[in-house]
């Protein structure tokens, strides 16, 4: 299984960080073209699929010269595609990691004609060998229950993706509600425990929007952290891609875990030929080994011996939650009261060229975060309790900064008219003091950190334009050169909007360890949904 191992690295990785798996890839992205063109060609499947599936593109050629059927991707998280489908976009399948929330969601509908599960990885932790051996978890699985001590004393840092902006973390967090609860059967909305839930994600030191980015994320950061939880291809493609200090071990907590089916579902039941087609196509030994080799997904057809790379563990599957209110009761408990409470940070550029239609797109993006949007993602997506909002709009100078504190449920919708009145007072003038107002935002947010240590800080940059006040790009790399080691762990997510210059934000994005998102397509309101995973 040594061939196409550095491939499925880059390319697993690599892919999945250039759209997020759930909150990103919506109209606009890859493939979205084919997939509209090929909607009544009686030849064609057109797929609405998670972005990690990009790693499986070079498989479609041979599976059209197989088949005669061409599949086109359109890609898109779970709930950004439910959101899509609700909006009645149409689709003749949908591929995410799992259907369940799908399915729970199409109870009403009837649009699940059929599905087939095409492979298998679950969401398990990837711990330094070191430190699992420190705790002995090399030797015996822990209970979920034990991760959460060793977390909650500070013991464990890891990363993990937002659950409601990536599936990873969707499903590690439904396996961990689930393990503590202790009912030894499906979770249901009474049975989720906060403090319990807290103790865990006090451990969680890096978050992120996508799988794939948060393992490149972890490259960056692996000496600050103890491990990652991810899907066990990714931990698997980050453990040979050279890239680490320190080997992973594969840990799979003793009372069992969530594994990402991938089931390939049928919605048109005219396609229902060519759904069966490739489904046959993708579930035949030579592909199914095709598709263990390169990307380190399990095969689902039991013809195909697991190879010697993967780990001999007797995998425990936990029941998975039967109705829609104990999962958003999770994905809530989680953003609500078991997270690290957020700082945002948001550097909102408000020059003369941002007059008119451009200064409306951002007004509504950012009521879309203060309740304005009642999507599945504009939920989840909104700012939450506990979380401490900071909003500094800029033009020639940085403006004095305004923090809104979200505070509890009785105190968050005074918070959410703060940020709505304070988009509706936004004007725009002046010029583009890009430089001199993250630095501002650093300065504001080290001054908040020496206050209260527990918040998870992020920026996220939005402008039109091209800096031409205050700092130089250099003055801005002497500055966050001369930053604590805390102030760097901050990172800066800029959005390209307008005629700003990509090269200048991505710089920004490469120097602070962030991420840049674009604004350009789309719509500016769904980046800032997109981000949100990402705080």
């Amino acid at each position: 299984m040594r061939v196409g191992v550095a491939r499925a690295v880059a390319v697993a990785i690599a892919a999945a960080a250039a759209l997020s798996a759930c909150g990103g890839g919506g109209p606009g992205s890859s493939r979205d073209a084919n997939a509209a063109s090929d909607a009544n060609d009686p030849r064609a499947l057109t797929v609405l699929a998670g972005s990690e599936l990009k790693d499986l593109e070079p498989l479609l050629p041979d599976l059209e010269r197989a088949t005669g059927v061409r599949v086109n991707f359109s890609y898109s998280g779970t709930l950004a595609g439910i959101d899509r489908l609700n909006a009645g976009e149409q689709f003749d399948a949908v591929w995410f990691s799992h259907a369940k929330y799908l399915v729970l969601n199409d109870a009403s509908t009837s649009r699940v004609k059929a599905q087939e599960k095409i492979m298998l990885s679950p969401v398990v932790l990837g711990v330094k060998r070191s430190v699992a051996h420190r705790f002995g978890w090399d030797a015996k699985s822990p209970t979920w229950a034990e991760v959460a001590q060793r977390a909650r004393s500070g013991e464990f840092k890891y990363a993990m993706t937002n659950p409601t902006a990536s599936n990873s973390g969707f499903s590690a967090v439904i396996g961990v509600a689930s393990a503590l609860a202790g009912t030894g059967s499906a979770l249901t909305a009474k049975d989720i425990d906060p403090k319990r839930l807290s103790a865990f994600f006090n451990g969680q030191a890096l978050t992120a929007g996508s799988s794939g980015w948060l393992a490149e994320a972890y490259v960056r950061e692996q000496d600050a952290l103890d491990g990652i939880i991810n899907y066990e291809s990714v931990l698997l493609s980050l453990d040979k891609g050279g890239q680490l200090h320190e080997p992973l071990t594969l840990v799979f907590p003793s009372e069992g875990i969530v594994t990402a089916d991938y089931p390939l579902v049928l919605l048109s039941a005219a396609k229902r030929a060519q759904f069966d087609s490739v489904v046959a196509y993708l579930r035949s030994p030579a592909v199914q080994r095709r598709i263990m080799e390169t990307t380190y997904r399990r095969p689902v057809n039991q013809q195909v011996p697991l190879a010697a790379d993967f780990p001999n563990k007797l995998i425990v599957e936990l029941d998975f939650p039967s109705d829609l209110d104990a999962i958003n009761g999770i994905l809530f408990t989680y953003l609500n009261a078991a997270r690290r409470p957020a700082h945002s940070i948001f550097v909102l550029d408000v020059s003369g060229s941002m007059k008119g239609k451009r200064l409306d797109q951002l007004k509504s993006s950012l009521l879309t975060l203060a309740g304005g949007d009642s999507t599945l993602t504009g939920r989840f997506a909104r700012f939450q309790e506990r979380e401490q909002v900071t909003l500094i709009s800029f033009s020639s100078a940085p403006n004095p900064p305004t923090t809104v504190s979200m505070g509890s449920a009785s105190a968050l919708q005074a918070g959410l008219q703060q940020v709505r009145d304070y988009a509706g007072n936004l004007q725009a003038e002046g010029g583009t003091a890009i430089y001199e107002s993250l630095a501002q935002a650093y300065r504001f947010a080290l001054d908040a950190a020496r206050t209260d240590t527990s918040r998870y800080a992020s920026i996220v940059l939005m402008t039109d334009g091209e800096n031409n006040e205050g700092m130089s790009v250099d003055d801005f790399r002497r500055y966050y050169a001369a930053l604590p080691q805390a102030a760097k762990r901050i990172k800066v997510f800029p959005i390209l909007f307008g005629e700003a210059r990509q090269q200048q934000l991505a710089g920004i994005a490469d120097l602070t360890g962030g991420r840049l998102f674009d604004g350009t397509k789309g719509g500016l309101a769904a980046v800032f949904k997109e981000i949100r995973g990402y705080q």
